[in-house]
């Protein structure tokens, strides 16, 4: 199989689909090769919260925007409509009021929809919520959450439709150079000519780039899902996140809620080496934990159950932010990897903002040179005006 594109794109999860589709939007004649099927990595089980609260200009720009899309998807993208909305909250201690507020003061500043909250008035927003221990919170109306397959594969339909071509069921086994140029990857069902090639391969990515002797500065956390069923009498809740217990979880279908941590220590400590071979399950004892964890915030799901749950992959830089940029020294070769657990809810502006990065070259007042590969080494990571865990 040779096939002569502009652009493959290597990687059908959601930000892979996104670039497809941004692509093929403007005239590019894309491919983008998949092993497995959409979605059939991390981003199928992304838990697929969409919140605004970032503490950095350009990323609370990024969600805003990218949230935008998500409310409009039928509208926008096309398919069936993927969001639900629930709200937010997210808790913080004492200690770290002034600066939520400071930070809300940030994300108003660019239209987000957020207020402060103080402990006095979040039990009329939430009224099963245990607040010992909070200083107070921030309450987005808008967030909610998406079905992260129906996303993934809105989106590949929708490049589809602009006359990109989506293979699946192709892994790609390396990227080709001859002559120190780029002239497309080698698959196992042949090779694949392209003048641009992007690797939007989550965890899969390094490997990629190992091959052709280039290290991507990023690790393979291995991250868990707790579902439990809520009580009959717990019908409805927000998405909620804290820094004290350390949790997020958020409604599902069913009267069921999903529960993972926002702890950095939790999710890099057990790191994975082989993304195509990890533990899938959740250990009991992390399950119980979130459990305990759960009914501290709400005592209602003391009578709450257990009903599954599921391991997947996060894919993190040092700064725990996306590196999108040219590969250095490899003409043509670019890199969308290392979102951190971000990738899904910034999808649609990523997807934009790699597009025109390999239509347009990059420009010097481009937001993407944020994430910039080169960033590490000249001691510049993306940070936050105020930080409390790994939200951004």
């Amino acid at each position: 199989m040779t096939k002569s594109n502009d652009v493959v794109v290597v990687g059908g999860g959601i930000n892979g689909v996104s670039i497809a589709y941004h692509l093929a939007q403007h005239g590019a004649k894309v491919i983008l090769l998949e092993k497995n099927h959409i979605a059939g990595g991390p981003s199928g089980l992304s838990s697929a919260i969409v919140r605004q609260h970032y503490s950095n200009v350009v990323t609370a720009r990024m969600a805003l925007e990218s949230l935008r899309v998500w409310q409009n998807f039928a509208e926008v993208i096309g398919g069936e409509s993927i969001f639900t909305q629930t709200g937010i909250l997210i808790g913080v201690r004492p200690v770290d009021v002034e600066g939520l507020k400071a930070n809300i003061t940030l994300q108003q500043s660019v239209g987000i929809n957020t207020r402060y909250v103080p402990l006095e008035e979040l039990s009329d927003l939430e009224p099963h919520l245990n607040t010992a221990g909070l200083g107070g919170a921030v309450y987005e109306p808008e967030a909610g959450y998406c079905d992260p397959v129906e996303a993934a594969m809105g989106f590949a339909q929708a490049a589809k439709r602009h006359g990109a071509q989506i293979q699946i069921g192709t892994k790609v086994n390396g990227v080709r150079i001859q002559n120190g140029k780029l002239v497309g990857v080698d698959t196992d069902q042949g090779f694949v000519a392209a003048g641009a090639v992007i690797i939007a391969a989550g965890p899969w990515s390094a490997a990629l780039l190992k091959g052709i002797g280039i290290e991507l500065p990023m690790i393979i956390a291995r991250v868990k899902v707790g579902i439990y069923r809520r009580p009959e009498e717990f019908d409805r809740h927000m998405i909620w996140a804290d820094f004290i217990t350390q949790i997020y979880l958020r409604p599902e279908t069913g009267n069921m809620m999903l529960v993972g941590s926002i702890s950095p220590e939790e999710e890099t400590v057990d790191q994975v080496s082989d993304p195509d071979n990890f533990n899938e399950k959740v250990e009991l004892d992390i399950l119980s934990d979130f459990a305990e964890r759960v009914a501290r915030r709400y005592p209602v799901m003391e009578n709450g159950h257990l009903a599954s749950n599921f391991a997947s992959l996060y894919d993190v830089t040092p700064d725990w932010h996306h590196i999108m940029d040219a590969v250095p020294g490899m003409d043509g070769l670019y890199i969308c990897a290392g979102t951190s657990g971000h990738g899904f809810k910034l999808a649609p502006i990523v997807g934009k903002m790699v597009a025109k990065l390999v239509l347009q070259g990059k420009q010097a007042e481009d937001n993407i040179n944020l994430f910039s590969w080169d960033r590490f080494a000249h001691g510049n990571p993306v940070r936050g005006q105020y930080e409390y865990s790994i939200l951004g």
